[in-house]
């Protein structure tokens, strides 16, 4: 009995020492908030939730410093994901996906110092490749493709700064190539096409 009453002093003892305490309130949506605050400054300072009116989590994160750090995931109202993201020091640093409310992914990619960088990827909602394309400081730069949902590419190009650049390929479902064009800052030119009367302006 003193064991067991030694460590209930011990543990009220230490969540007294505690530099952070909890604090519940409301967002700007009417949504409950919990999150942990610095005693002495105020500010942020640990786990971050929010709840749906049905009591189901919307959000939960992790704050440093009274900014966000670490892994932020969003949710939908039926439970499954929507959005997991990374921050570090407040800014974009890391892996980003985004889900449909089945579940499924719908995007991915990665985030360098606040800046989508890399190929990043789209998916249907079967969970079929839709789309993958180059970033580069937050912007479409480098090769795409597009995707038809039986797996067929649709369409192959490349961008620059965000702007279609260079040779446009397009192909129907059956995989077969019916388009050829040249592109100069998102204005793109038919130079072959399977059917002589589309030759015109993208």
């Amino acid at each position: 009995m003193q064991k067991i009453f030694f460590l209930f002093l011990l543990l009220a003892s230490m969540s007294s020492c505690s530099d952070t305490e909890k604090v519940t309130g409301q967002d700007e949506r009417g949504l409950r908030v919990e999150y942990q605050k610095n005693k002495k400054t105020g500010v942020k300072e640990g786990a971050y939730n929010v709840f749906y009116l049905t009591g189901s989590k919307c959000e939960e994160a992790k704050y440093k410093n009274n900014v966000l750090d670490g892994t932020r995931t969003l949710f939908h109202t039926n439970g499954n994901k929507d959005v997991v993201e990374t921050y570090k020091n407040g800014i974009f640093e890391g892996a980003f996906q985004s889900y449909f409310d089945n579940g499924k992914l719908e995007q991915e990619g990665q985030y360098v110092n606040n800046e989508m960088v890399g190929v990043w990827k789209s998916y249907f909602e079967t969970g079929t490749l839709k789309e993958e394309v180059s970033f580069a400081k937050n912007e479409e730069n480098g090769p795409f493709k597009e995707y038809f949902p039986n797996g067929k590419v649709a369409a192959e190009g490349s961008y620059v700064e965000g702007k279609e650049q260079g040779e446009l390929k397009e192909y129907n479902e059956q995989g077969e190539l019916t388009r050829i064009a040249n592109c100069e800052m998102g204005r793109c030119h038919t130079s072959w096409s399977n059917d002589p009367s589309k030759f015109s302006n993208k």
